[in-house]
């Protein structure tokens, strides 16, 4: 079962930039090769990443399976108001992951 980790500064002010620290435990399915040739298959991994700030967008992403397992993300957010960072994780299998942190002034 994936879960994800969501880190913020304790306490903001109106105005301020907070860094947000996204983690999701996933295995991210590595691409394999047989002969030299890839094998046909439907990998699992995060392609895609979502982030809103109080219901609005402020961070969007697609990956590839290169990226490592328990994939690890961070973006700065302007605050204006107390309120939530919800980031979204979706996998090749159309599972999502999310979690939430609350902005707190």
């Amino acid at each position: 079962m994936s879960q994800v980790r969501i880190r913020v500064q304790d306490k903001a002010k109106a105005g301020d930039v907070v860094n947000v620290r996204a983690l999701v435990t996933h295995p991210m399915e590595n691409m394999q090769t047989r002969d030299g040739k890839v094998v046909e298959k439907n990998y699992n991994f995060i392609h895609k990443v979502e982030a809103s700030y109080n219901g609005k967008t402020v961070f969007e992403a697609e990956t590839t399976q290169a990226v490592s397992q328990n994939p690890f993300f961070s973006f700065p957010v302007k605050v204006n108001a107390p309120g939530k960072i919800r980031v979204i994780f979706h996998d090749t299998e159309g599972k999502t992951y999310t979690g939430e942190a609350d902005i707190k002034f």
